[in-house]
């Protein structure tokens, strides 16, 4: 199945994309700043994260797509189910911060959760830092439910107290991909 946005597609994630990867998001401080992993400090890096994300796609449930331009056919980001639990996927994306505030992320994330429910998902969560306010806000107006702000030590990469908050959105089967 295609996935398409007016402005965007998504793909399967390559090995070529390395330098896109490296370049638009993953070396930029300001992207990582609210993720559970660091920056990027070198190519290398991302290419061993890109190697381990090709041998996932040999796991059937792996869902993790490139989030691409329509009009330069540019990696901007990536959009995928980080975690699968009790049969409900939760999302993580990423975007490259030059299109930060353009309403792209928006898109995306609506049309990936339209497919996640076309796939037989009854329910799909989101989490966001408190303090990422331009991730809180695109989860929002994807009409997702706020059910509690956790506390908790972010990652092992970034072993620091965070307030994240939690959301999920039940299936409307009514909505259409």
């Amino acid at each position: 199945m295609e996935l398409q946005t007016d402005r965007t597609y998504l793909r399967k994630i390559e090995l070529t994309d390395v330098d896109a990867i490296y370049e638009n998001w993953a070396s930029d401080d300001e992207v990582s700043k609210y993720l559970t992993w660091p920056t990027h400090k070198d190519k290398k890096t991302t290419e061993m994260i890109v190697k381990s994300w090709l041998k996932d796609y040999e796991q059937e449930d792996t869902i993790r797509y490139g989030i691409v331009l329509k009009d330069n056919n540019e990696l901007i980001g990536t959009i995928d189910v980080v975690r699968l639990e009790n049969n409900i996927p939760e999302i993580g994306y990423t975007l490259s911060r030059k299109y930060w505030n353009k309403g792209l992320m928006t898109e995306v994330l609506k049309l990936f959760t339209t497919y996640l429910f076309s796939l037989g998902y009854e329910k799909i969560t989101v989490k966001a830092l408190k303090d990422n306010i331009g991730s809180n806000r695109v989860i929002l107006k994807n009409e997702f439910t706020f059910e509690n702000e956790t506390e908790k030590i972010l990652s092992s990469f970034k072993p620091y107290l965070v307030k994240i908050n939690n959301y999920h959105l039940k299936n409307n089967k009514d909505k259409k991909l």
